[in-house]
């Protein structure tokens, strides 16, 4: 009998563990240490190990804040990003810290549910300058890196990344590393799946917030996701009329993308538009001379057989007068076609110089 009181009493006085105590982090933003590395770990409040998330990893800058770099990636960890944002011991990264870095991200990879090929890496000012040891490593399955206020300068770059890598490099136009993020596409050509840079004007040597809303969609592409219709590739309009008045006050030619949320959610034909072909760096440039148009062909019936289309995902190539010079639908649509009628329009037909 006194022995069941006292097992009673143990009972009762022992933790009460909520379902959070089987992970191996807390969710929340909480402060962590591994390797004799600092770092702020921020894991969503509805993460459920029984699904597939995505990991980015974000280096400081010269005597940043991991802090700082956690918080603004706010608008990723809402959507089912976790964010690890390691502090160096001293202002700066050194190749040694880089390296326990990258334990941490295999620890990580190992204890979560990150999914493959979701895991992604960015670096702000001197975390840049020292973010391709990361990214670039041979045993880490990263598919893709940011290089912010800074640029990739060299390095080796792994066999995998040409299939499974993209790069972006953003940086104000006043930044003095901003010849450095352009020439990230130049160093960067032909070793991954493709790479861009963009600056923000009239901006210095700081974090280029007008161009999150970019690279938040980016890298939710590099990371797989996939919405009809949702596309930041060109500066989309969805007003004909407007499109018409345009096009014929400037002497523009013009393009129109017919899609449709319900057919095209499972076709592989419309991802793979919006995740490679409108990433071509033809296909950009041409077409961002021109006057594009992005409708919902539901919203859009008449107009849409009007082209004689059948199906989406579907592009028609304008002339000034909005009559068509040549359509592509569902798998005929190719970058080399559709870049080489965009630029029948284009004002500049020259070829970038790492195309040459």
């Amino acid at each position: 009998m006194r022995r069941a009181a006292v097992l009673l009493i143990l009972f009762l006085a022992a933790p009460v563990f909520s379902q959070d105590a089987e992970l191996p982090y807390p969710k929340g933003n909480t402060a962590q240490e591994r390797e004799g590395l600092k770092f702020k770990l921020v894991i969503p409040d509805d993460y459920d190990p029984a699904k597939e998330w995505s990991l980015i990893v974000i280096l400081h800058g010269a005597g940043g804040s991991h802090d700082n770099m956690a918080l603004s990636l706010t608008p990723l960890v809402k959507d089912g990003f976790i964010v690890c944002a390691p502090k160096s011991p001293g202002p700066t990264w050194d190749a040694g810290e880089v390296a326990v870095v990258r334990k941490i991200v295999k620890h990580l990879l190992e204890v979560l549910s990150i999914g493959e090929k979701r895991l992604h890496g960015l670096g702000f000012s001197n975390g840049g300058w020292n973010l391709a040891p990361l990214v670039f490593s041979e045993d880490l399955p990263f598919a893709s890196g940011c290089w912010m206020a800074a640029g990739f300068n060299g390095g080796k770059v792994p066999r995998r990344a040409k299939r499974e890598f993209g790069a972006i490099a953003l940086a104000g136009e006043q930044d003095g590393n901003a010849r450095a993020a352009k020439a990230t596409v130049d160093l960067l050509h032909e070793k991954v799946r493709n790479v861009e840079y963009h600056l923000q004007p009239n901006l210095g040597h700081k974090w280029t917030r007008e161009l999150e809303p970019y690279y938040w969609w980016w890298v939710k592409v590099m990371d797989g996701r996939f919405t009809p219709g949702d596309d930041m590739s060109f500066e989309w309009g969805g007003d004909v009329e407007a499109a018409k008045e345009k096009m014929a006050a400037e002497k523009l030619g013009g393009f129109v993308w017919f899609y449709s949320e319900k057919d095209d959610a499972g076709s592989e034909q419309a991802k793979r538009l919006q995740h490679e072909v409108f990433f071509d760096p033809l296909v950009r440039k041409y077409g961002n001379q021109l006057v594009p148009l992005r409708l919902k062909r539901e919203e859009h019936e008449e107009l849409f057989q009007s082209f004689k289309f059948k199906s989406t995902p579907a592009i028609a190539v304008l002339k000034k007068d909005f009559r068509k010079s040549k359509t592509f639908e569902g798998r005929k649509i190719k970058r080399t076609s559709l870049a080489k009628q965009l630029r029948k329009y284009a004002k500049d037909k020259s070829f970038p110089d790492y195309l040459k």
